[in-house]
C-alpha cells in the first residue's frame, strides 16, 4: 500500500503512486466480461451485414472496424464534457470499454486487410495501390489505409496493463494520442472509397453516415478542449 502524499516520503514513492493511479484510470486491466460483450457485438455486426446486406467479408469488417473506432474516440470527449460519477457497474463507466473497443477495432481492421488482400495475386502490395499512388481510383485509398493499419497495431499491442506500465504513463499517453491521427487516416480511406474513387462507382449507404460520425468526433474533441480551456481559466482567477 503506497502512501501518496505523507511528509518525508520519498517523491519517487509519490511519483510510482500517482503513476499506478492513472494506470488505473486509463483502463489498463482488460477485463473477459467486456472483451466478450464487445467482441459478441463485433461478431454479430458484422454477421447480420454480411447474411442480410449481402456485403463482402471486406466491406463488412470495414464498417464493423470504422464503428468500432468511433465508438472509441467519442467515449473520451463526452467523459469530459460530463464528468462521470465513480459507480460499481462496468455498465455505467463508458470510459472503462475504451481499450476493449479499440483491441477489437484493431482486430476487425487486421481481418478486413486479410481479406482485401486475400483475394489479389500473391497479395501483391503495388497492385492493392493501383500500379502507383491514385492508379485506377483506390491506390491512395489503400495507402491511407495500411498507414492506419500499422499505427492501429501499435496501438493494440500498447493496450494492455503490462505494457502500459512499463512504457510509464507519459510515454503511453503520448503513443497513443496517435488514436485521432488513426481515425482521421481510416475517414480518408473511407471517404476515397466512397466519395472521390471510381473503383465502386461512387457512394453506398454508409458514406454518409461515416461523414455524420466524423463530424460527431471532431464536434466532442472540439468541444472537449473548449471546455477544458474554460476550466482552467476558471481555475486560474
Amino acid at each position: 500500500m503506497i502512501t501518496y502524499f505523507k511528509i518525508g516520503e520519498d517523491h519517487r514513492l509519490v511519483s510510482r503512486g500517482w503513476n499506478l493511479f492513472l494506470i488505473k484510470l486509463m483502463d489498463a486491466k482488460n477485463t473477459l466480461f467486456q472483451h466478450l460483450v464487445v467482441g459478441i457485438f463485433s461478431l454479430a455486426l458484422a454477421f447480420g451485414l454480411n447474411r442480410f446486406l449481402g456485403l463482402a467479408w471486406s466491406t463488412t469488417l470495414a464498417r464493423v472496424a470504422f464503428l468500432l473506432l468511433f465508438l472509441t474516440l467519442v467515449i473520451g470527449p463526452i467523459t469530459k464534457l460530463k464528468k462521470p460519477s465513480v459507480v460499481s457497474s462496468p455498465l455505467k463507466l463508458p470510459w472503462s470499454w475504451r481499450s476493449e473497443l479499440g483491441i477489437w477495432f484493431a482486430i476487425a481492421s487486421l481481418a478486413h486487410f486479410y481479406f482485401a488482400m486475400s483475394g489479389r495475386p500473391r497479395w501483391n502490395f503495388l497492385v492493392a495501390l493501383g500500379g502507383g499512388i491514385g492508379g485506377e481510383g483506390y491506390g491512395l485509398a489503400n495507402l491511407l489505409g495500411f498507414v492506419a493499419l500499422f499505427w492501429t497495431l501499435i496501438l493494440a499491442v500498447t493496450s494492455f496493463g503490462k505494457v502500459i506500465k512499463w512504457l510509464g504513463v507519459k510515454s503511453w499517453k503520448w503513443l497513443h494520442s496517435m488514436t485521432y491521427v488513426v481515425f482521421y487516416l481510416v475517414a480518408a480511406h473511407t471517404f476515397y472509397f466512397q466519395f472521390f474513387s471510381k473503383y465502386r462507382g461512387g457512394p453506398d449507404w454508409f458514406g454518409w453516415p461515416a461523414v455524420v460520425m466524423t463530424v460527431t468526433v471532431i464536434f466532442l474533441q472540439l468541444s472537449a478542449f473548449v471546455e477544458a480551456v474554460i476550466t482552467q481559466k476558471k481555475a486560474s482567477l
